[in-house]
């Protein structure tokens, strides 16, 4: 067998672990990122596939639109609504009985609240009387002092349920440690300058100087935030105003997603910290976590705002945030997200989930007439994961001179035989040509036995090691990856590039 001899330069660089940048031109972009990352997850090491979906319960009756998570010290169960009905999903396989029915809508806001009569699952739709689960039964609590179908999210702050009424900027509250009783209200019309609606109200923390803090802020629909704190409503010693500030309009009344202290509100600029969005203006995007995919965000506002099915989610086990966004007005969606650990983003097509939940820990979806266990297997229950990455251009050698490339070599590692396509760009060109790699391998080496930085380490998950020879000229590079896979997990590490200078400027 030939051996194949790269001539001229070399270099390397690391897989994009710095995540999709739709923000930055891409003759700026830097060179850990990705122009396009699709169904890649950026982890600070290496760029993987993502894992796929299993079906855990079919036979829904209708589109999935909420996923409610009962947890109490002796259980936990997962509950789907769709078609104006409510399903226990906790076990997989085809759906029981529906255990609440003649709903008028399925589009749920909900907590987890314990008191000292036990552990309750809270449910509101702004369109029915609200439902609480105590872990055997569901009910409908008994309220008083306002209309309850009005009623439409819920929020706990210092050991008290909050309410959100439609189209109201007035909040509603019950007593202490209460999930019945009579309803108190509190106007905030005259707090707020731009009008609109209470959408959503959350908890946040903050450091002022001497100690942490606990606020509640209360978020309407022209992106006015005032920020509460205290332990009554009722009571001008116990419960003052903190500040109101102005942000982007949020997005539905699934908007806001904590991350620790964090209050974290999906509106039309962008994924914004409230924290640090406080004492600033809504003009101030670079203070969105999603800053470096503005441009993806950007896109799907303009598009689909209206649309049901934004989310965010923050799922611990996967050290990842998810925000689901619509990518089209029937049904289609993406996730964006973004690595816990590192601040960078990725893609997640193929996963159509209207919305998203945990059950102890695990990571589950709502979709059309079923709900899928995500993070679960190495396909799309049963259909092929499409991954689809391009890196940024970089300009091997410097800017000033243009390049003959000769030879690439990916390094991407996987547990069986890898299906994968190796793209080569130039000049910001896409898709100027596609190389599909060869079943040749470079074997790796025993531990103990071979010389460090010569020789690779065998294993489990075998590394594809290949030269490809190219050959384009141009002044700058980006390199593609392609695979379709249902059987196997996959892990970009970095890329090698070979190159023959020219005459420069």
């Amino acid at each position: 067998m030939a051996v194949f001899r790269p001539t001229g330069e070399s270099t390397s660089q690391s897989a994009p672990i710095g995540g999709l940048n739709t923000r930055d031109a891409v003759d700026l972009m830097p060179q850990t990122d990705a122009i396009r990352l699709d169904n890649f997850f950026p982890g600070s090491t290496d760029v993987s596939l993502r894992n796929g979906f299993t079906n855990h319960v079919t036979g829904l009756p209708s589109t999935v639109q909420s996923l409610m998570s009962y947890r109490s010290p002796s259980a936990n169960k997962l509950f789907a609504a769709s078609n104006n009905a409510i399903y226990d999903v906790t076990s997989s396989g085809s759906v029981g009985s529906a255990v609440v029915t003649s709903l008028s809508n399925v589009q749920f806001q909900h907590v987890n609240f314990t008191t000292s009569g036990g552990s309750f699952l809270f449910i509101v739709n702004g369109a029915d009387a609200p439902r609480h689960y105590n872990g055997s039964a569901w009910a409908t609590p008994s309220l008083s002092g306002v209309t309850g179908s009005t009623i439409n999210n819920v929020t706990v702050f210092k050991e008290r349920l909050f309410f959100i009424f439609n189209d109201s900027l007035s909040f509603g509250y019950l007593p202490i440690n209460s999930v019945a009783g009579t309803v108190s209200t509190f106007a905030l019309g005259s707090v707020f300058n731009f009008g609109g609606k209470l959408i959503a109200a959350g908890t946040l923390t903050r450091d002022g100087g001497s100690g942490s803090d606990d606020y509640i802020a209360f978020i309407t629909s022209e992106g006015e935030v005032a920020v509460y704190q205290g332990t009554d409503p009722s009571s001008a010693t116990a419960w003052s105003l903190v500040g109101v500030f102005k942000i982007a309009r949020p997005i539905g009344k699934r908007c806001i997603v904590n991350v620790g202290p964090e209050l974290i509100v999906i509106t039309e600029s962008g994924f914004v910290p409230l924290t640090k969005m406080y004492a600033e203006d809504e003009t101030n995007y670079a203070k969105a976590i999603s800053d470096k995919i503005s441009g993806s965000i950007l896109t799907a506002v303009t598009n689909f705002k209206s649309t049901f099915g934004w989310e965010a989610l923050i799922y611990p086990k996967g050290q990842f945030g998810l925000f689901n966004v619509p990518n089209d007005v029937s049904g289609s969606f993406v996730q964006f997200v973004v690595n816990l650990n590192t601040g960078a983003w990725g893609r997640f097509t193929g996963q159509d989930a209207y919305c998203w939940g945990l059950l102890e820990g695990d990571l589950y979806f709502g979709g059309n007439t079923k709900v899928y266990k995500a993070d679960n297997g190495l396909s799309d229950a049963g259909v092929q994961i499409q991954g689809n990455a391009k890196t940024a251009f970089v300009y091997y050698g410097g800017r000033g001179t243009s390049k003959r490339f000769t030879a690439i070599r990916p390094i991407v590692s996987s547990d069986a035989d890898l299906p994968v396509s190796i793209g080569f760009d130039v000049d910001f060109n896409d898709g100027t040509s596609t190389y599909t790699p060869s079943s040749a391998t470079t074997d790796g080496a025993s531990w103990d036995t071979a010389t460090w930085d010569v020789s690779e380490w065998a294993g489990t998950i075998a590394s594809q090691l290949v030269w490809r020879s190219v050959a384009d000229i141009g002044w700058n590079a980006a390199i593609r990856i392609q695979t379709s896979t249902q059987a196997q997990s996959i892990k970009w590490h970095s890329v090698d590039i070979y190159y023959e200078k020219g005459v420069g400027l």
